[in-house]
């Protein structure tokens, strides 16, 4: 396919004072993206040059004032400069409230473009819970702030790594809060996104595979109630509307092989119940991909690691797997 007819798909450097920016110009330089997508970078124009000069110099780069006015060449990133950072507000390794406000307003200029149809879909670079808070605004992952932008009540995190899908039911939010929120309701409405989020993704006739909450799925009631009487009617009601649901299955056995195809997705009830297998098996590769949103948005599945920004030992690996699956997705 010509790089003309490849679907535009922006990518926000996050939060400046981590990796952001080093691997959005690292993914340019790879040069592989360009099979795939346009890609567009959203940020600081000059904190997005300083990052191609120092560690990727053969990222050719372009300002646009728009999508429109862009000028697509083979091996040029287009970029819309949002220029919020002033040199002085901020240290490498080092979040404020002046780096989380500006991660908020790339995200929302990407967003935007997302919901006018200017480009296929965007990527949130990693970001700072922490900073955003700092900022005065909430903010506790991509998929619930994309959800309010959007209005969708039911916004879920699907994590992607190849034919391992697993949709986190409650996200970033306390153990015993994720308990107490776990409801019939709740876990078809994941169940439901999961669903309709394989179809995107190409897996027309998904099988999905519900985990329990408790130690084996709450073993007839021994160790908790929660699997029988909310998770198991919500798989129920999943079935009789036609989606292939099976659960609620024992967790600490459920991705066993989990590789081998078995299930097309999973559906996990709280955040390490899904992420310690998707991290486990594919730490610097996997996409978390907002579903239940009418818009194309995914982040990566790693934080903005403070510990090694602007050192140019960051891995653009994950970006660049999440800008294929974002440029794969058929909404």
């Amino acid at each position: 396919m010509p790089t003309s007819q490849h679907p535009i798909v922006a990518v926000t450097i996050g939060e400046v004072s981590g990796i952001g920016p080093e691997i959005a110009v690292k993914a340019v330089a790879d040069g592989s993206v360009f099979q795939c997508c346009r890609p567009l970078l959203i940020g600081s124009r000059r904190i997005l040059e300083m990052a191609r000069d120092r560690f990727a110099p053969t990222a050719r780069l372009q300002a646009v004032p728009s999508v429109d006015a862009a000028v697509w060449e083979p091996g040029t990133a287009g970029v819309i400069d949002v220029d919020n950072v002033p040199e002085d507000s901020y240290a490498i390794g080092r979040p404020n409230a002046v780096t989380g406000k500006a991660m908020i307003e790339y995200s929302e200029v990407a967003i935007r473009l997302c919901m006018d149809r200017k480009i296929h879909g965007a990527i949130g670079g990693p970001h700072s819970k922490k900073a955003a808070e700092d900022a005065g605004i909430p903010f506790t992952g991509y998929p619930g702030f994309v959800g309010r932008m959007t209005g969708s009540p039911h916004a879920f995190l699907m994590l992607v790594a190849g034919n391992v899908r697993v949709t986190n039911t409650t996200l970033h939010v306390s153990l015993r809060k994720a308990v107490d929120l776990i409801s019939t309701d709740l876990v078809l409405e994941a169940i439901r996104a999961t669903h309709a989020a394989l179809q995107t993704l190409g897996v027309p006739d998904a099988r999905i595979a519900v985990a329990g909450l408790n130690p084996h799925a709450g073993e007839e009631g021994m160790f908790g109630d929660e699997d029988a009487s909310q998770i198991r009617p919500a798989v129920e009601a999943a079935t009789r509307l036609g989606i292939r649901a099976v659960g609620p299955l024992p967790a600490d056995s459920l991705f066993w092989r989990c590789t081998e195809g078995k299930y097309d997705a999973y559906v996990a009830m709280y955040h390490d119940q899904a992420h310690i297998p998707v991290k486990v098996l594919a730490f610097m590769s996997a996409a978390g991909v907002a579903i239940g949103v009418p818009i194309n948005w995914a982040t990566v599945d790693h934080g903005c690691a403070l510990d090694i920004a602007w050192q140019g030992v960051a891995d653009p690996g994950a970006l660049i797997e999440t800008m294929k699956v974002v440029s794969s997705r058929r909404m």
